[in-house]
């Protein structure tokens, strides 16, 4: 399903990617074309019900830690159930008053996914019904710069818990981010993403400065008459 009106974008990439930091710099520099940030964990606020049922989805998502006694069938489809009802009762509210750009979808988790064994058909029927962004823009960062940024704050998911790593470490991480970074870009390649390669040299402000022109670019495409289809677009 893609959204119809005010353009959708999402930004996907490995974790410590800098989706989130990217995506609330870029909807402040464009605030004035209306473009607002969603966080890819809020709950409604436009229905209280919803909300009601997505609070407990989000704790048992983000605030329960990180154990291996359910299996990663139960985590797919409690992701999928939650990127349901945030395109349904999150982003799709937001469409109807302007452009929105939420940080992360659910690409890095089936990219992880088909690391551990789920087929191309398993993971388009789980999220055959989420909602479809109209761009998505990769950030593509090596893992070797990712652990610069994070090691002192990750995760054991995040370091390759559901992977067959021996030990959970430095080896474990690098190699489960460039299985996932590995899936994203073919993605990109197939679904005609737009990807921003990030360098170790470049700072975040450098970064936001030139996502901050693709998205203009994209918006000005969108109000055009006669919008392009969208494409890969390396920067």
């Amino acid at each position: 399903m893609t959204s119809v009106g005010a353009p959708f974008f999402v930004l996907e990439g490995p974790d410590g990617a800098g989706k989130t930091t990217l995506a609330r710099a870029v909807a402040a520099d464009l605030a004035a074309s209306g473009l607002v940030h969603l966080d890819r964990r809020q709950v409604s606020t436009d229905s209280a019900y919803a909300a009601l049922l997505m609070e407990p989805l989000a704790r048992m998502l983000w605030h329960s830690g990180d154990a291996r006694d359910l299996s990663d069938n139960f985590w797919a489809h409690l992701q999928a159930s939650w990127f349901t009802a945030h395109g349904e009762q999150v982003v799709a509210p937001a469409l109807k008053r302007g452009p929105v750009v939420v940080d992360g979808w659910f690409y890095k988790l089936a990219s992880k996914l088909t690391g551990q064994g789920w087929g191309a058909e398993e993971l388009a029927a789980l999220f055959n019904r989420v909602r479809t962004p109209d761009h998505v823009v990769l950030l593509d960062v090596a893992p070797e710069l990712l652990w610069e940024r994070k090691a002192t704050k990750l995760r054991p998911a995040e370091l390759g818990m559901h992977g067959q790593y021996d030990e959970l470490g430095r080896a474990s991480f690098l190699a489960y981010q460039q299985a996932g970074l590995d899936q994203l870009r073919a993605r990109a390649r197939t679904e005609g993403w737009h990807v921003l390669a990030v360098d170790a040299d470049e700072t975040v402000q450098e970064t936001g400065g030139r996502l901050t022109r693709l998205i203009t670019d994209l918006l000005d495409r969108s109000a055009a008459p006669n919008a392009n289809s969208r494409k890969e677009t390396p920067l």
